[in-house]
């Protein structure tokens, strides 16, 4: 899982068929200011700090095998150790 923020909305000219009517945004990871591109199951906002499934967990919640990335949640905030 990887904690991240909404740096954007991603669109697409063409996509293959797994992934036809999908929204899917920029998120920059938390950690290492990484960016990826997820599909976004919740309509996060830009800005919107949120929780990423990545690899076999985010293919098992959208149903889709050619999803490695996907927007589990909206997180409201978080302890910092």
């Amino acid at each position: 899982m990887i904690l991240g923020e909404v740096v954007g909305r991603v669109w697409s000219e063409r996509e293959v068929e797994g992934l036809g009517g999908t929204r899917m945004v920029m998120v920059r990871d938390q950690d290492s200011g990484a960016q990826r591109v997820a599909v976004d199951l919740l309509d996060a906002g830009t800005g919107t700090t949120v929780l990423v499934a990545t690899d076999e967990a985010a293919a098992a919640v959208t149903g889709r095998a050619c999803v490695d990335a996907a927007v589990v949640a909206l997180v409201a905030g978080w302890d910092a150790p």
